[in-house]
């Protein structure tokens, strides 16, 4: 598998991150949701943003919102959650808190705090994992079933789903940028049939993790999801 290269993240990368994840359910997603029905997203050049719709597309660039509509490009400083949407012509969809576990969406016209800097630790995280994941797919076969590697509004994880279900041999390989279980982002693989083997430990989930800085200390990625894999066929 090929690896990218991730580097140390920067001090302001957890808040950035959180006000992200609130664009992305409040306003990116629902921006796909209302052309084609999917809550999907995916990496982005400078961040993430919708798969491409039907004339374009609403995606993160660095400390921007684009929106991409009909030949014609709007781009504005992120700035609230209710100036966004405006910009994308749709109003934050709130819904979304009492239907997902998603982060509250709070005051609509609070500025998000979002820095360049850790917008980038953010963007090389989606496309380290993305690269990760498409090297993954590469290797399944036919009857794994393996999905597209997708970004879900909810989690805010690049993940997929690959192997056989009925034998049990299914599981869900991702990775996320941080959360309530992990405060930097990890690579994880959590098998669908539940905790196979010690190697599956995380105290958190009944899964396997990789952090940000076992990566960067020099723990290699590509090898602990074929090691997942591996463990889940042999179950």
């Amino acid at each position: 598998m090929k690896t990218l290269e991730l580097t140390p993240l920067s001090g302001s990368y957890a808040a950035t991150r959180d006000a992200l994840h609130r664009l992305a359910v409040y306003v990116v997603s629902p921006a796909q949701r209302i052309t084609n029905g999917e809550i999907i997203l995916r990496a982005t050049p400078g961040g993430f943003g919708t798969a491409m719709l039907a004339g374009g597309q609403v995606r993160v660039d660095g400390t921007d919102l684009v929106v991409e509509h009909g030949g014609e490009t709007r781009r504005a400083p992120i700035t609230t959650l209710n100036q966004m949407a405006a910009l994308v012509g749709i109003e934050p969809d709130v819904a979304q808190q009492e239907q997902f576990d998603v982060p509250p969406h709070g005051d609509l016209d609070q500025p998000l705090a979002v820095d360049a800097a850790a917008v980038a630790d953010l963007a090389e995280w989606f496309a380290f994992t993305s690269d990760l994941l498409e090297a993954l797919r590469a290797e399944a076969v036919p009857k794994d079933d393996v999905s597209p590697v997708r970004i879900w509004p909810e989690h805010f994880d690049a993940a997929i789903d690959l192997g056989d279900q009925q034998s049990g041999r299914r599981g869900t390989y991702g990775g996320s940028p941080g959360d309530r279980h992990h405060d930097q982002p990890y690579m994880y693989v959590s098998p669908w049939a539940g905790r196979i083997d010690d190697f599956f430990g995380d105290p958190t989930f009944k899964g396997a993790s990789l952090t940000h800085a076992d990566i960067i200390a020099g723990a290699d990625p590509a090898a602990f999801l074929r090691e997942a894999r591996s463990r889940i066929l042999d179950r």
